[in-house]
């Protein structure tokens, strides 16, 4: 039996599973971006960090999440933004933050030098593994690509925070395709026993939405 759950929300007969629902991250907004870790906030407050390979689609997860357009955005040539973004949200009653979304660059590197690639890793590693407030990880995989190295290098990495897995663009996929890869995905990804759910996800087709967001509130609130 796996660690995790595997959420499951794809029917062949069935457009998705998406509800409308006020969730307390569609009061989230842009808060900061900083190349290095000391102008991060030292407010205590938790953090979800979103991680991925470049157009893995974090940005317009972000943005479904929120449900907001443009929150978050993609840079116009992978693998160059290298930005850690922050977007705070905030609890309406009481006009005041109590968490974080942190948008971290899209690994890859493509465009980089080999010095910019060793002093930018160094800061995501830090990051990942070291800062206290950090309370959860998403981890976007492409579902029709599966486990890249890149994605099994940073599972090796971080054994200590909880990932949420979500396999995105999932509408590109017939059913029995969604089967296959998911089974393959599946498999690969149980030796790593902080993964807590794997999430089939489709921005275009809003499916996933709903069981992403309750686990990042979960999170945020615990």
């Amino acid at each position: 039996m796996a660690p995790y759950s595997i959420i499951s929300n794809i029917h062949p007969y069935h457009k998705d599973n998406y509800l409308t629902k006020v969730s307390i991250l569609h009061n989230t907004y842009f808060h900061s971006s900083s190349k290095i870790l000391d102008t991060l906030p030292r407010d205590g407050l938790p953090e979800i960090c979103f991680v991925g390979r470049s157009n893995v689609g974090k940005s317009t997860a972000i943005n479904k999440i929120t449900n907001r357009k443009k929150l978050a955005f993609s840079s116009k040539t992978p693998g160059r933004t290298r930005l850690i973004n922050m977007f705070n949200v905030i609890e309406q009653k009481k006009h005041s933050t109590i968490g974080y979304l942190v948008d971290l660059p899209g690994y890859g590197y493509a465009n980089l030098s080999n010095q910019e690639k060793i002093n930018f890793e160094k800061v995501l590693t830090k990051y990942v593994q070291y800062r206290k407030t950090l309370v959860g990880i998403v981890l976007l995989i492409d579902m029709r690509r599966g486990i890249t190295p890149l994605d099994d290098d940073f599972l090796n990495l971080v054994t200590l925070k909880p990932i949420i897995i979500i396999l995105t663009k999932a509408d590109k996929l017939s059913y029995s395709e969604r089967i296959i890869r998911k089974s393959i995905t599946t498999e690969k990804l149980t030796k790593f026993k902080n993964i807590r759910n794997i999430i089939e996800f489709s921005a275009a087709k809003k499916i996933g939405i709903l069981e992403v967001s309750d686990i990042i509130e979960k999170l945020i609130k615990q």
